[in-house]
């Protein structure tokens, strides 16, 4: 059982580079098999990591039983007084996480946003949006890439940025759709046009951008961002948008005579 210190304040930050700190004070990792280890013992919020998991994380192919203890205990001697977070179990080895570490504020704070946006509340949505996007410091768990070995941690590496990187987007989607919501249309169109450069297979970024630019007056550059779309879809990927994108370009665009949707 574990004893955590009376007072003791642990930070775990892995929206970014892994950063922990205790009372405040920063927690000097050194060594990337320490900061591999403690990853993944973060990564399993608060479960048993079997050994031979670690094992195959650290040293790939390789059985070095003596060595994971080196490293366990300089992880121990790094932590200091947060040492007795981390636990010996019969098969492995466990983290004790503080509370919240900033991926569970992350995704809270986006939960709430984007049901303040679902309910006519945008000015809240976007400060809560805001406040979860201001903890992104970088991809999450990059002591844990795919060519850091361990097959079962990194499928679960994988799965958890996949998760947490599609709702990065919807927040920073949806945040835009709130300033749309209370605001002059042109910012939202600024922002949007480098966020469908950045990921132009996107839909909600288009469907924003073609409704902010009606707004603005524009629905013939409005029809011609949604052709572009259009044309980007079927060019790279062999697809159409969906119903709702299309009717809405049918819908700006003007009609001539002898024209016809196709």
């Amino acid at each position: 059982m574990t004893t955590i210190s009376v007072g003791q304040q642990l930070s775990c930050r892995v929206l970014g580079p892994l950063d922990v700190a205790v009372d405040g004070v920063p927690v000097v990792l050194s060594g990337v098999l320490v900061r591999r280890l403690l990853a993944a013992l973060v990564l399993a919020e608060g479960h048993a990591v079997p050994d031979d998991e670690l094992l195959d994380l650290l040293w790939p192919g390789q059985q070095e039983v003596k060595a994971l203890r080196v490293v366990v205990w300089r992880l121990r001697t790094a932590l200091g007084t947060a040492s007795d977070r981390l636990e010996r179990t019969p098969t492995g080895y466990r983290f004790v996480l503080p509370e919240q570490t900033d991926q569970h504020q992350f995704t809270g704070l986006v939960a709430t946003g984007l049901r303040q946006q679902s309910t006519g509340e945008p000015a809240a949505a976007i400060a809560t949006l805001s406040a979860a996007l201001d903890l992104w410091r970088g991809d999450p768990w990059q002591d844990l890439e795919p060519e850091a070995g361990g097959s079962g941690l990194v499928r679960r590496w994988a799965g958890e940025r996949a998760r947490l990187v599609e709702l990065r987007e919807l927040a920073v989607e949806e945040r835009e759709a709130a300033r749309f919501a209370v605001g002059s249309p042109w910012p939202v169109v600024r922002a949007l046009s480098q966020l469908v450069a950045d990921s132009p297979y996107r839909e909600r970024r288009w469907e924003l951008l073609a409704l902010a630019l009606q707004a603005a007056g524009r629905p013939d550059r409005a029809a011609a961002e949604l052709r572009r779309y259009r044309l980007t879809l079927v060019d790279d990927l062999g697809l159409d948008p969906s119903p709702t994108l299309t009717a809405l370009e049918h819908r700006l665009t003007p009609r001539r005579p002898g024209w016809r949707w196709r």
